[in-house]
């Protein structure tokens, strides 16, 4: 598709925009948005969206042309302004409603740090739509107080949607935002680039592909068998959530995060092997089903003494160890015995595998600890959050998660920030609302082959407050 966008297209939009009355409003909520007067959108088409601050947004209509994903997409304009010499963009949200005006996804504008070059705020959704179906497309500024402009389109969704952060001008990772393909067989490689097709603009080439984000395979039908390369260090809450289908998994031996029922609801798949002895294991990641029911026949292949086997104990999963022989089970000695002729077959080919592998020079991982928060308060604006942490020495940075609930599947948002600071406000969150924060610190390392990566500490205690 051609990023440039023709005067003619530009005042159209525009003039719907200036125009339709509702299109333009003075605030946020969603009983003051009038969907009859929306503007209809074409797929494929670029638009540029202005506002004029005061809480303005602009609310557009798309019918699909076909069943598929679609990617709805915002990019942050270039601001003119000489605090950053011109390279300040403005900072996009969006949010998707369907036909019946319930909203179904919001997201704020990418991490990023406006004094990178090529690095741009940017807003993403993936959607089903079935053919002729109807859907709203809201899309503002992070900012209410704020004026500016902003491009959006909707396109056909690429198998792969990323989602792109820096770390500093020539450093960066990607994570994958949705994977829309409908392969049985699947490798994720470590890194890619991301082409124009994809993305409104193309951020540094050949940056690791470090995260599978939240919900990424959700739900595939399709998917059977994926492997996943040594770049992969952490899988979100929900990555393979139902994935019905999914049979084998191999991951890589850097994965040391597995998010929040992160594989539950994979009835296929009976094992998976973690190699990575400080791998952070969070609730219901493995061995359940997508109603919170453990399986009887799961089995985690492990260390000893890892976390993995210390995750088995605690919630009563079926786990056998890398280099040994015996089968244990920590709920019954019936289910041991019925299943340790399978487990047997399973370890004498894996123990081969695992005793083949080739010298390597071994990098040590760095241990980071466990962050501390001191307080979260409201502040004297709306729709935000002031948070405070203890200082940890010798960190790279912090990741701030927070949400409408305890485990954060509401309303998550995941802000990374910088070393130089322990306190953070976390903007555009809703009004007259409770959100549940935690923090955690990271420290960047080199693996062997010479790549970036992140080594996380543990999260805080979660604490709470409410928004003005």
């Amino acid at each position: 598709m051609k990023r440039i966008i023709t005067v003619f297209t530009v005042m159209c939009m525009l003039l719907m925009i200036v125009s339709a009355e509702g299109i333009l409003s003075s605030a946020y909520e969603i009983s003051d948005i009038d969907f009859q007067d929306a503007v209809s959108i074409d797929c494929g088409t670029i638009y540029r969206v202005s506002v004029e601050g005061n809480g303005e947004f602009a609310l557009c209509s798309f019918e699909a042309p076909e069943s598929g994903y679609y990617l709805f997409e915002a990019l942050g304009d270039l601001c003119n302004t000489s605090i950053f010499n011109g390279n300040r963009y403005y900072e996009p949200v969006a949010a998707l409603y369907d036909s019946n005006k319930n909203e179904i996804q919001y997201v704020e504008f990418d991490q990023y740090y406006p004094e990178i070059k090529n690095n741009a705020p940017y807003a993403k959704m993936v959607q089903w739509l079935k053919k002729g179906e109807i859907c709203y497309y809201k899309t503002a500024l992070l900012d209410p107080e704020m004026s500016g402009t902003y491009i959006i389109r909707v396109i056909s969704s690429p198998d792969l949607v990323f989602t792109y952060s820096s770390s500093d001008e020539y450093e960066g990772y990607y994570e994958l935002y949705r994977y829309a393909g409908t392969s049985k067989d699947f490798t994720l490689n470590g890194s890619y680039i991301v082409s124009t097709d994809e993305s409104l603009y193309t951020p540094l080439k050949n940056i690791p592909l470090n995260v599978i984000g939240l919900g990424a395979f959700e739900g595939n039908e399709y998917l059977e068998n994926i492997t996943l390369s040594y770049d992969i260090d952490c899988i979100a809450s929900e990555a393979f959530l139902n994935c019905k289908n999914l049979r084998n998994v191999n991951l890589g031996k850097n994965v040391f995060t597995i998010g929040y029922r992160a594989f539950a609801g994979c009835d296929s798949l009976k094992s998976i092997t973690i190699e990575c002895d400080d791998v952070i294991l969070e609730p219901q990641c493995l061995g359940y089903d997508e109603n919170g029911n453990k399986y009887s026949d799961f089995i985690i292949i492990c260390n000893e003494n890892s976390a993995a086997e210390e995750y088995a104990k605690a919630n009563g999963i079926n786990y056998t160890l890398l280099k040994s022989e015996p089968i244990k089970n920590v709920t019954s000695k019936t289910s041991m015995k019925s299943s340790a002729t399978t487990t047997t077959t399973t370890m004498t080919k894996i123990t081969t595998a695992y005793n083949t592998v080739p010298n390597v020079n071994i990098v040590k991982i760095p241990k980071v600890k466990r962050a501390s928060i001191k307080k979260v308060y409201k502040t004297s604006k709306k729709k935000r959050l002031k948070i405070k942490w203890k200082k940890i020495s010798n960190v790279s940075g912090y990741q701030i998660k927070c949400g409408l609930n305890k485990k954060m599947t509401k309303g998550k948002k995941v802000i990374l920030t910088k070393t130089n600071g322990t306190s953070k406000t976390v903007k555009g969150l809703k009004s007259k609302k409770i959100y549940y924060i935690k923090v955690r610190a990271y420290k960047t390392y080199r693996s062997e082959n010479g790549e970036m990566r992140r080594s996380y500490g543990k999260w805080s205690k979660i604490k709470k407050a409410r928004t003005r």
